[in-house]
């Protein structure tokens, strides 16, 4: 399978971020989706609001003006989260879109959706084959439309080691009820004692069960649904994940990917921008600054390769001096800043993709522009 490298360095004019995406629509792969007449749809990232180093939409305008020169007609989605933040719904979910610069009418032609509908749960069950699934429901736009563009920002991802092309795959497409089903194995443990009650998690959460006022917090797992909303905003790490329920966690995005590969009509193409690797990824509402250097543009129809090729370039780069990596003492080349940052791997998440048969982690390494 090939895997397509564009550099991150732009020495000069030719080689601006336009210039980068005119070089990916040459690709056969890529330029065969755009199809006249037929639906393209654009899966991106819509980060949370305080999240500071999303993709430039930029890029999205110009895969979808390509597009829609062709013939085709694309669309561009992303599905909303499962904690009460700014992606919450269908109404606040366009209003962060527009505020974040995705103009809706004047550059995407009002074909700017979410996955699954305005309620999140537009969407239908489709029997799974794996291990942990038994289905998953997913969004209406998937099945709707014909072929698929996924386009994702890379970063750490502190269940899966990395967010790449099978993370955005996996649960960008699902319902609420969807990816309730994928964080079912998980369990939050509340640590007490580094609480400092102020209230930040609460707003958070969509269940209440995190409940009170700044002095007096409390949390009451019966009635958490693991939406993770506390998880990513405590600021003093109250809120942790117990280990054992990570790896299914994985082994679930798997198997959710392979499903909705499964059901879309038509065929995929998947871009992982390595452009700003932050710890955190673009679901949180806030963000450190990149760990390692502009590493480009990495882009394959396999998803298995391209993240394995993904988190091999990350693992040969050198981290940025004054970023988490130097606070963790992974500054060098081949230092596993994934693992330091994190906690994970990708490893167990690609072996097991590989063995569900998404793809394959031998590749060819190809160098585009």
């Amino acid at each position: 399978m090939k895997v397509y490298w564009i550099k991150g360095r732009t020495e000069t004019c030719d080689k601006n971020l336009i210039r980068k995406m005119e070089t990916l629509l040459h690709l056969e792969e890529l330029a065969s989706l755009m199809v006249p007449d037929g639906s393209l749809a654009i899966k991106f990232n819509l980060s949370e609001m305080g999240y500071g180093h999303y993709l430039p939409p930029i890029i999205f305008s110009t895969l979808f003006e390509k597009a829609r020169a062709q013939g085709a007609k694309p669309l561009l989605t992303d599905g909303c989260s499962l904690y009460k933040g700014s992606r919450f719904d269908g109404y606040s979910w366009i209003d962060g879109a527009l505020l974040l610069g995705f103009s809706s009418g004047e550059v995407f032609h009002n074909q700017l959706m979410q996955s699954g509908g305005y309620t999140n749960e537009e969407g239908k069950f489709w029997p799974a084959d794996g291990q942990h699934l038994a289905g998953i429901d997913i969004g209406s736009l998937l099945t709707d439309t014909g072929n698929l563009i996924v386009v994702s920002h890379v970063t750490a991802h502190p269940l899966l080691g990395i967010a790449g092309a099978l993370y955005n795959l996996g649960l960008g497409f699902l319902t609420a009820s969807g990816k309730l089903k994928v964080h079912a194995c998980l369990e939050i443990a509340y640590e007490a004692e580094k609480c400092d009650h102020c209230g930040i998690c609460a707003s958070f959460c969509p269940t209440q069960a995190i409940a009170g006022e700044p002095g007096r917090i409390t949390f009451d797992s019966r009635s958490c649904n693991r939406c993770l909303g506390c998880f990513v905003s405590c600021p003093q790490g109250a809120f942790q994940l117990q280990p054992a329920g990570v790896p299914i966690f994985q082994e679930c995005v798997v198997e959710a990917a392979q499903t909705v590969l499964a059901q879309l009509r038509g065929r995929a193409f998947f871009i992982n921008f390595l452009s700003s690797v932050t710890p955190q990824p673009d679901e949180y509402p806030f963000s450190d600054i990149p760990f390692v250097p502009d590493l480009g543009i990495l882009a394959s129809s396999d998803p298995v390769a391209l993240d394995w090729a993904t988190a091999q370039l990350i693992l040969r780069s050198p981290g940025v001096p004054g970023s988490i990596a130097q606070d963790l003492q992974v500054l060098a080349k081949g230092d596993d800043k994934i693992q330091a940052i994190t906690g994970q791997t990708p490893a167990h998440l690609l072996a097991y993709a590989e063995q569900a048969g998404l793809g394959s982690r031998t590749f060819e390494f190809f160098t585009a522009g």
